[in-house]
């Protein structure tokens, strides 16, 4: 009697758990095909996400090759803009020399600055064609490929005289840079040069302003006593000659008054001329003050100073001097002193030049008197 109900209870229970069974399946289906589907979405995604990717890095891959080659573009047109070579706007001189000092290559704007025509250069010696052998200063330049390439690094920048055909001449300033061979040795000097012509005009005229008395054109007193220092220096070191000539024009003050200013600025002119045509090149002229000049002359004796001095007091004695219609006859005092072992400066030499000269006025005009030096 009491198993029949826990016999019906047992049958609820397995009716209960299939029931449950039956009804838990579905779901765990459900819930498989929707994890499923989920993940073949996120797969989709994925690879949509991943085609994306690869794409963009394809375009960033392509914009940076486009970006690159117009990079390069830009680099070749710039440097085709600036190629001494190929660019016909550049206003700089561009050279290539061997080893022998022979022109390999010259751009089109060192050409037409040199006055060539295109390729006449090639082959030619630099030197004698565009470099002189001596510029106008007395500079050796015969020698200066060598320089270059033995001493590069005091020759990366240098400023030389140059030639054009028609034989002006011009400044460049150059910087070179040496090439060399698989021997080690130079191969080639590669120059680029600049016009500095007008800056060396103005250095000039500065320059002559501060040395060249701007009346007589001869040098001015600080230029002749720093000459004279510079020559009485290699005198002692060497024992070497050397000997002052001061000249002065006799009765100018009185002249001046007889006959005005135009007097003056003739006789002046006259004395200076006497002067420049009796010496050397390697003699100095200067104007000490008004009417005084001194006249310095290396390698020298005594003797042969005076013969320089009545050279020159003869000259101007002989001048014709004209003033209007009226011949005026101007004539030179001068005085002669040479150097000696107990002088140590070019003024000690000066100095007994204008004691002899201020004793010989006392006495007489139109005279050229020397101090024989003491022992």
């Amino acid at each position: 009697m009491f198993l029949q109900p826990a016999l019906a209870a047992d049958s609820g229970s397995a009716f209960l758990d299939q029931t449950g069974a039956a009804s838990v399946l579905p779901l765990l289906l459900l819930l498989l095909t929707t994890a499923l589907l989920f993940g073949l979405y996120r797969l989709i995604i994925y690879q949509r996400q991943g085609k994306e990717l690869t794409h963009k890095i394809i375009e960033l891959q392509n914009a940076l090759i486009t970006s690159q080659k117009e990079l390069e573009d830009m680099k070749k047109e710039k440097h085709r803009q600036l190629d001494p070579y190929s660019s016909p706007n550049t206003k700089s001189l561009f050279l290539c020399i061997n080893k022998d000092g022979k022109i390999v290559s010259v751009n089109d704007y060192a050409n037409e600055f040199f006055g060539y025509e295109k390729e006449e250069l090639v082959g030619k010696n630099v030197v004698g064609t565009l470099v002189p052998p001596k510029d106008s200063h007395g500079q050796v330049l015969s020698n200066l490929i060598d320089r270059i390439k033995n001493n590069p690094r005091l020759y990366v920048d240098n400023e030389n005289e140059n030639i054009c055909k028609d034989g002006r001449k011009v400044w460049i300033s150059w910087t070179n840079r040496i090439i060399y061979g698989p021997d080690g040795l130079p191969a080639e000097i590669r120059s680029v040069g600049f016009d500095i012509t007008p800056r060396k005009q103005l250095e000039e005229e500065l320059r002559q302003m501060t040395i060249i008395d701007p009346v007589t054109g001869v040098l001015n007193k600080r230029q002749f006593l720093d000459d004279g220092t510079k020559e009485m220096k290699r005198a002692r070191r060497y024992k070497r000659d050397l000997s002052v000539l001061l000249m002065t024009i006799d009765r100018f003050e009185t002249l001046s008054s007889e006959h005005g200013t135009a007097f003056g600025d003739e006789a002046i002119r006259v004395a200076v001329i006497a002067c420049q045509s009796s010496i050397r090149d390697s003699d100095y002229l200067g104007r000490m003050a008004d009417i005084e000049f001194a006249i310095l002359l290396p390698e020298t004796p005594l003797e042969g100073a005076k013969i320089v001095a009545e050279r020159i007091r003869d000259e101007v004695m002989r001048s014709n001097l004209m003033v209007g219609d009226v011949k005026i006859a101007v004539t030179t005092s001068i005085s002669i002193a040479s150097r000696t072992e107990a002088d140590e400066t070019i003024d000690a030499v000066l100095l007994r030049a204008f004691n002899a000269l201020r004793s010989a006025k006392k006495r007489q005009n139109n005279i050229a008197v020397a101090e024989e030096p003491s022992a």
